[in-house]
This record gives structure tokens, C-alpha cells and sequence, in this order.
């Protein structure tokens, strides 16, 4: 494939040497920004700087090394002016380094394009164009790139437990690891509810980042995990290194929690992903099941360790449906997420639900021992040594407490 798409690059441009045409080229070198290589952040600059053409036509070229080129109609050299020379000083700015652009008039300078871009016979590879992305928003973006792949990652990391009421204590099963968007919104003094682009190329971003954050600050926690990815992140090339990097013993603790949009919209995906979790030795679950869909949901042959349905207030029918769910898949396996209010664990269990996650379960779990620690003490003899009181489970292992996911948290399905 890689040869074919040089094939053609080499083709377009030895037909520009034969017939200039009256284009303007931009070439970018990327190789000396931070992160440069990594294939999603080279394409979010790519998109960035086709933002500037507008609606003009474009021809775009992701070389190796990696560099980019963009052909675009003779009279848009001034705005590759521009976007090269706005993106070099924003990266430069943040700290990413330098980039190095060049603009030829094709019509009259096709012979330097050429010898520019493949001194060494380098290959190309063609991509078209996406979408737009105002400048603003890059920045915001390159702060957020700076914050997952710093080392203070641990700060915006937030836990909630998933509570199993199953016996006379209450018992954290696995505890949910996620990227607090809120925090990063404050951290960074933007709002990403504002900027659906952005707010999209952030999402693909948390994937990364947490795993990244389990391989350097959670190799030695022995607790079991769950923490949200994508099948595209699951399915990306850079996916087995990120995966190596977690011990081999950690990742028997990690459950991967899959969106059920993604099963609904592109089975074979998630079912190649969940291939590739299980052959790297994660747990697969599946989340942000409606709760309207658990009597229709096909699996697809998956076998999720946990299925993850939404407490929605009000919902119509929702004892019967949570109770045919526990028959379906089994009070082991079905969570009820997000339950913020009590009569959602009130709900569940008359249904048959143990599993809980959400404010109202950390409450409920904690209830006993608030109630132990407002008991007076007995007085006891002064002759007598005082009974040391053993600590219960719920003592033992304290929900982290958990602000109620605002728009943003549930546009990203985080929480």
C-alpha cells in the first residue's frame, strides 16, 4: 500500500515537472516538533493547516519522515503563508519546537519541490483533506498534549468505584480510572463544551494518555481497573506499544470498557479490538448501554466481563428491564452507572442488581461506617485495655469522591 500511494505521488509530481500548472506547494517538516511521529497529532496539524484554505481545493501528501505537502490553486500561496508561519510560531510558543516550511510556485519551481522532497528517493503517502480547525483551538490542543504527556497526569486523574452489594458489606470490585475533563478544563482556562473540534481531538487523546499514566504511576497498585478506549485507539499501530509498556501482571488487572456505539455502529471493529485486548492480556467490557436497548442487545459473540447501563431518572419500565438484564447476563456482570440519586440503588436491587457505580453507591457504601463512627464509645473500666475495633472493608477501601458529570463529561462519555 505505502508503495502504491509513493507511486502516485511520485507520478503527480513527475507530471508537474513535464506541465507545471499554476499551483502553490507548502511543505512542512515536521521531524523536528515534539510528537511529531505519533499519526494523530501529525494529522491534526495537517487538518490545521488546510483550515486556512477555506473551501479552496487541495491536494494533500503525508510523507514519510513524517513531513506533509499541500497543493492548492496558485493564488492561495498567501494563506500557506500564513498557516505555516501561525502553526511555527504556536508550536514554537508552546514549546514544541521548530517547524521548518517551504513554499514554492510550482508553475515556476517544480524542479526544487522535487529535489525537496525526495533527496533520498523517500516515499508519500495520500491523504485527503479534513476538517477545519480554528487557531485557538490548536493552542488549547498543544496545551492538552503537553498536560497527557507530562508526568503530573496523576493530578486530573480521577477514581470511582464499582460497588458490589451482594453480601451484608458493601465491596469495591474494580475502580474506574478517568481523565477528569473538568479539572483540565480549569487547569487550562478553556472550555471544551465550546469547540466541537476541539473537544473531539481531545477525546481521542484520553485513550492514550491513561494508558500511559497506568504504565508510569499505577505499575505498582495492586487494585483491578477499568478504563474507557476506543476501538480506533485499540486498532491503531501505535496500540502494542502503548499496551508493552503496562507489566504483563498489570494488565490482568485491566479491564478495557468499550462504548456500545461502537458495537451498534461497526461490530466487526470492536470485535477485532476486543481480539487484540484480549490477546495483549486486557479484560473487555461494554459501556454506555441504554438501558432501553439490554432485551435487544446483540453481542456479537463478545463475552464482556461487565455490561454497563445509565440510571436515567424517570426512565419508563425500568425494574422490569434491569431485571430481565440480571437474567439475561447475570447480577455478576450488569452495572447500573451513573446512579446519582438513591432510588436508583433502590431500583436496582429490588431488580436484582449488585453492581453500582455513581455518588449514590459511594453513599450507600459509606453509610455504615458514618454510622458506626456516630456511636459513643462505651466507657470502659480502668483496669480493662481498651478494645481496638478492626476496621471494616468499607473502612479499609474509601470510595474517592465524585462530582456528578456535567454536558462535557457526558458529550465525551467520561465519568
Amino acid at each position: 500500500m505505502a508503495d502504491a500511494a509513493g507511486h502516485t505521488v511520485l507520478a503527480r509530481l513527475q507530471a508537474l515537472r513535464a506541465a507545471p500548472e499554476p499551483l502553490a506547494a507548502l511543505l512542512a517538516d515536521l521531524r523536528g516538533i515534539e510528537h511529531g511521529g505519533d499519526p494523530r497529532f501529525a494529522m491534526t496539524l495537517d487538518h490545521y493547516l488546510q483550515s486556512w484554505l477555506g473551501s479552496q481545493p487541495r491536494e494533500v501528501f503525508r510523507l514519510a519522515g513524517p513531513r506533509l505537502l499541500i497543493l492548492a490553486p496558485a493564488d492561495a500561496g498567501p494563506l500557506l503563508d500564513a498557516g505555516a508561519k501561525a502553526l511555527g510560531h504556536m508550536l514554537l510558543s508552546h514549546g514544541f519546537g521548530t517547524l521548518h516550511a517551504a513554499r514554492y510556485d510550482v508553475a515556476t519551481e517544480a524542479e526544487r519541490l522535487f529535489a525537496d522532497l525526495f533527496p533520498n528517493d523517500a516515499t508519500a503517502a495520500l491523504r485527503e483533506a479534513a476538517e477545519r480547525a480554528p487557531t485557538a483551538a490548536l493552542a488549547h490542543l498543544l496545551e492538552v498534549e503537553r498536560v497527557l504527556h507530562g508526568a503530573d497526569v496523576d493530578s486530573i486523574v480521577r477514581e470511582q468505584p464499582v460497588w458490589s452489594f451482594a453480601d451484608h458489606r458493601p465491596t469495591v470490585v474494580v475502580t474506574e480510572l478517568a481523565v477528569s475533563l473538568e479539572e483540565l478544563e480549569s487547569r487550562l482556562s478553556l472550555s471544551l463544551r465550546r469547540d466541537s473540534w476541539l473537544r473531539h481531538e481531545v477525546a481521542v487523546r484520553l485513550d492514550r494518555g491513561l494508558l500511559r499514566h497506568i504504565a508510569r504511576d499505577r505499575a505498582h497498585d495492586p487494585r483491578p481497573f477499568t478504563v474507557d478506549l476506543h476501538t480506533a485507539t485499540v486498532l491503531d499501530d501505535d496500540f502494542e506499544e502503548l499496551a508493552r509498556a503496562i507489566p504483563t501482571e498489570m494488565r490482568g488487572r485491566i479491564t478495557a470498557e468499550l462504548p456500545c456505539w461502537e458495537l451498534t455502529l461497526a461490530p466487526s471493529q470492536v470485535v477485532a479490538a476486543a481480539g487484540r485486548l484480549s490477546d495483549a492480556g486486557f479484560a473487555v467490557a461494554l459501556d454506555h448501554v441504554p438501558l432501553a436497548a439490554l432485551d435487544s442487545l446483540d453481542l456479537a459473540g463478545l463475552e464482556p466481563v461487565l455490561i454497563k447501563t445509565q440510571w436515567i431518572h424517570g426512565a419508563a419500565g425500568a425494574a422490569d428491564k434491569l431485571s430481565a438484564a440480571v437474567a439475561r447476563f447475570g447480577a455478576g456482570r450488569l452495572v447500573l452507572w451513573r446512579c446519582e440519586e438513591p432510588i436508583a440503588l433502590d431500583t436496582g436491587r429490588a431488580a436484582g442488581v449488585t453492581l453500582f457505580q455513581g455518588r449514590a453507591a459511594d453513599a450507600a457504601a459509606a453509610a455504615p461506617r458514618r454510622l458506626t463512627e456516630t456511636q459513643p464509645r462505651p466507657v470502659a473500666d480502668e483496669a480493662e485495655e481498651p478494645e481496638e475495633a478492626t476496621p471494616s472493608l468499607v473502612e479499609m477501601v474509601e470510595p474517592t469522591p465524585s462530582s456528578r458529570p456535567g454536558l462535557l463529561g457526558r458529550l465525551l462519555g467520561r465519568g
